[in-house]
Formats: structure tokens, C-alpha cells, sequence
């Protein structure tokens, strides 16, 4: 099952995706748990995926503007994610936050292998597609006019759903829809 909810940023007026989803079975990530997160002894349960909307297409077009643009948004992401993580933390819920700029772990030790979260996106969100032979990825409404970010943990969806929502409302996010 998949919990989606979206916001608007209060800042910029941009739509953010959230897509929480109990993880049943990855193969990628439970065959190489020790190369991607050698600190866990067991697989995540839930995934968590963050899709901030850009201002514009993040398709190599003008770099610096795109370079801008992503660190405002890593810088973004970086606080929702702390967040997170210390909220998960004083419920003594282990998570982990995915630097989307490197693909490792911020708070646990890091692997010899990184996370690609294109990859992970397109297995486990059909919608989202990958461009052929690039780095990008495709968003079913935003085209290309988007920056992904992936959360882990080891607890149920419906543990983890209530404090996206609560760190969502603290940040200032107003809820559009959910489903």
C-alpha cells in the first residue's frame, strides 16, 4: 500500500509529493543491506519518497541556474529530513535520510555502495520514469521539473505517516490533497 499526500511550500507556492510504502520485498536493497547501510541488521520496512516540484526543468539547459536550484532544495530537503530522523529517534524508530546529491546515508555509517534513487523510484513508483541513458527522472505531472529524495525506515507505514504530516505542518507545508 502507498500513502501519497501533497504540499504546497509556503515559500515558493511549489507542490512537495510525499509516497510512504511498506516495503515487502527489495531485492536490491536486501541483497546489498550490509554495502548500502552496514549499520542496520535488518531491511527497511517502510520507504519514503520526497518529490519537491523546481521552479524548472532540471534538464541540463542552464546548469548554473540548475545547480542553484538543486541546493535550495538539498538545503530543504536537509531540514525535513533532520527532522525526521530526530523525530523518529525520540520514538526509538530507526530511519535514515538518503543524501540525494550522493546517494549515502546521512546519520549511518556509509557502505561501499550507494543508494540510486532513481532506480528505487522507478521500481517501486511505476508512474515515474527514467529518461534513457541520463540521470533524470520524469515526474507524471511536473515532466522534468523535479528533485527526488528518499527516506528509510524500520518501522510500519502507519507509524511513520503521522510524524511526515506532523514535520510537514511544523515546517510550514500546507496539505493539498491526500488520498
Amino acid at each position: 500500500m502507498v500513502f501519497k499526500t501533497i504540499f504546497i511550500e509556503s515559500e515558493t507556492k511549489l507542490n512537495i509529493d510525499f509516497y510512504v510504502k511498506s516495503i515487502d520485498d527489495d531485492k536490491y536493497i536486501n541483497c546489498n543491506l550490509e554495502k548500502l547501510l552496514p549499520d542496520w541488521l535488518e531491511p527497511p520496512q517502510t520507504i519514503i519518497f520526497i518529490f519537491f516540484q523546481c521552479k524548472f526543468c532540471l534538464d541540463g539547459s542552464n546548469l548554473e541556474e540548475e545547480q542553484i536550484e538543486k541546493n535550495r532544495l538539498l538545503s530543504k530537503f536537509s531540514q525535513l529530513g533532520s527532522s525526521f530522523y530526530n523525530a523518529c529517534k525520540n520514538q526509538r524508530i530507526i530511519s535514515e535520510i538518503i543524501c540525494p546529491k550522493d546517494g549515502f546515508p546521512q546519520y549511518s555509517r556509509k557502505g561501499t555502495d550507494i543508494f540510486s534513487i532513481q532506480a528505487i523510484v522507478t521500481r517501486h513508483l511505476p508512474q515515474f520514469k527514467k529518461e534513457n541513458n541520463r540521470c533524470g527522472l520524469i515526474h507524471p505531472d511536473w515532466d522534468k521539473a523535479v528533485y527526488p529524495c528518499l527516506m528509510l525506515s524500520l518501522a510500519e507505514e502507519e507509524q511513520i505517516t503521522p510524524i511526515i504530516l506532523n514535520i510537514s505542518h511544523k515546517m510550514g507545508f500546507i496539505r493539498k490533497k491526500t488520498n
